[in-house]
């Protein structure tokens, strides 16, 4: 009998046939199963048998390798591998052997932290070469397809599923090599993806790129996903702008049905709504079409439901422009001197966007240590209007808006913030985050957020007060929190998670000018009537001060101003 379905072929069962016809080196960085102990005995023997004056350094080197803790720094490792890899480069000039070369990088790759800037650099071209030769892994696939599904046919047949093969086995035999061959596609698009970031993050990491992250990680288990967080922001950009057009061409398919039915019903009036789809004009580059139209109930509720959002509603929104990074990190770094990483991991998904939009992030800290204030002065240097929501007061799912039907009816907080600073892509903060209430009774701020945090349900949000899809694809998430624990896993899934250091003793001179520029602004006085502080009232703050929260510094500076000013002469 013929096979009545065929069945849909994993993208795992796709990515495990195709990972051992990678280059050697794509296939060690991309492969997760790899077992380093495996690795590293199986690179030993090669080396015995390509080169056998090595293969005493090569067993140093897994002697070294083996050694408990984190070998990776470790000097002896260091010794053992600068050693064995002389060794090997040497063989392959002498003996004009690239094999020699490629097992030395592999011992480089094997043996090597994430931080080692030669290393990476070494790493760089020969991955960028093999990058270039996945390309012809495409034409191997229709034959690796049939092959496949010839094999998959065979068990079954073997197993007693098929005694005869029909017109209709024939049938569904064929569309099982489609089946596989699509999900052979698919697969090396994802791993010429990551093969690119792994190529991408040697190159920047050899240019001297710092990564807090990559620092004590095997280079091997680094270069994916270090390329990848540097790439994401030029994929998300790609994947945003497919999305939108895709649902202005919805909208526009959806308002032409609409209008052919009203022009075969001819209406004989409307309810004075808002601009139908047709009317709009063409969205202008740097412009996004948040709001396509609002459709009217024609009742005072739904009427007043779009007051006041009349800027948003039918008219394309600007889109806030990336500024100089440079000039953004400088400023940032002169008021937080101690936190130069966590800047850098947010600034680096702007690079190469031509409008400023962050990565959904929420920065982990103690309290104190000023993740509030940076996400602040982060908005204002990128020129982002800022919309703060304090999780620990914002009751229920209300962020995400309120339905039409009662009388407390509202948009989401984030069409608020667009109607106010008149942007498409503002900055939303979430500030103590893990500090929300759990209680479902009017639905959990958590629960609400999943949706507008989710790239392609964010481009497509259903604004309950509306009542049509908005588009929040453009907008920068950043939430606080002492610790990501308490989190729903889903929620957490969703939301990068970024280290907030805290300022130390020798970071109190840095911090001082910035904190006394705000006492000043406080007061409405320009920062040039607060003089800064004597060698002694710095003393006295140091004494009291010995690290941790700023917001203790900025009151011990408050209080050396006001006994200042207590101790001049009054007129």
């Amino acid at each position: 009998m013929a096979f009545s379905s065929t069945p849909r072929i994993s993208r795992e069962a796709a990515r495990a046939l195709l990972v051992p016809l990678l280059p050697r080196r794509l296939r060690a960085c991309l492969d997760p199963t790899l077992r380093l102990v495996a690795a590293r005995d199986g690179l030993a023997a090669e080396i015995g048998a390509l080169v056998p004056a090595a293969a005493p350094l090569a067993a140093a080197w897994i002697a070294a390798a083996s050694q408990a803790g984190d070998p990776w720094q470790d000097p002896a490792l260091t010794d053992a591998r600068t050693g064995l890899m002389r060794a090997l480069d040497g063989h392959a000039v002498e003996r004009d052997q690239p094999a020699a070369r490629a097992l030395s990088d592999m011992i480089t790759l094997l043996s090597s932290d994430g931080g080692d800037r030669a290393a990476a650099a070494r790493l760089a071209l020969p991955l960028w070469g093999e990058v270039e030769r996945l390309a012809g892994l495409k034409d191997r696939l229709a034959a690796l397809a049939a092959a496949q599904a010839d094999l998959d046919f065979g068990r079954r047949s073997a197993s007693g599923e098929a005694e005869e093969v029909d017109d209709g086995g024939v049938t569904d035999l064929c569309a099982h090599r489609d089946a596989w061959t699509e999900a052979l596609e698919a697969a090396l698009l994802a791993l010429s993806a990551e093969a690119s970031a792994a190529a991408v993050a040697a190159s920047a990491l050899g240019c001297g790129h710092e990564d807090a992250f990559v620092h004590g990680a095997l280079l091997l288990r680094a270069l994916t996903d270090f390329g990848q967080r540097l790439t994401w922001a030029i994929d998300e950009q790609a994947r945003a702008g497919e999305m939108r057009k895709r649902l202005l061409l919805e909208e526009r398919l959806r308002h032409e049905a609409r209008e052919r039915r009203k022009a075969s019903a001819a209406p004989s009036g409307s309810g004075g709504g808002t601009p139908p789809a047709s009317t709009l004009a063409a969205v202008p580059e740097g412009h996004l079409l948040v709001v396509a139209s609002v459709q009217q109930t024609g009742g005072d509720r739904g009427r007043s439901v779009s007051q006041g959002y009349e800027a948003i509603i039918g008219k394309p929104l600007p889109l806030a422009r990336t500024p100089d990074l440079a000039q953004v990190r400088a400023a940032l770094a002169v008021e937080f001197p101690y936190a130069t990483a966590t800047i850098d991991r947010l600034l680096t998904d702007l690079v190469g966007r031509p409008h400023a939009v962050l990565r959904p992030t929420v920065l982990v800290g103690s309290p104190g240590c000023g993740k509030s204030r940076l996400v602040s002065r982060i908005a204002h240097h990128l020129g982002l209007g800022l919309w703060r929501v304090d999780a620990t007061r914002d009751m229920g799912s209300s962020i995400g808006g309120l339905d039409r039907r009662w009388a407390t009816a509202e948009p989401c907080h984030v069409l608020m913030a667009m109607a106010r600073h008149n942007i498409a892509n503002p900055l939303m903060l979430i500030d103590e985050i893990d500090k929300s209430a759990t209680r479902t009774d009017h639905g959990r701020l958590w629960d609400a957020l999943l949706a507008m945090l989710e790239p392609e349900t964010a481009a497509a949000y259903p604004d309950p007060a509306f009542q049509t899809e908005v588009d929040l694809s453009r907008v920068s998430w950043l939430a606080t929190a002492n610790s990501v624990h308490s989190l729903p896993g889903p929620l957490r899934d969703r939301l990068r998670v970024v280290e907030m250091p805290v300022p130390e003793t020798h970071h109190l001179e840095a911090l001082i000018a910035p904190i006394l520029a705000g006492v000043a602004a406080s007061r409405g006085l320009d920062a040039a009537w607060l003089p800064a502080l004597s060698g002694a009232e710095l003393r006295l703050v140091r004494r009291s001060w010995r690290g941790g929260s700023l917001r203790r510094l900025t009151r011990l500076v408050e209080a050396v101003v006001a006994a200042r000013e207590l101790g001049l002469p009054r007129h």
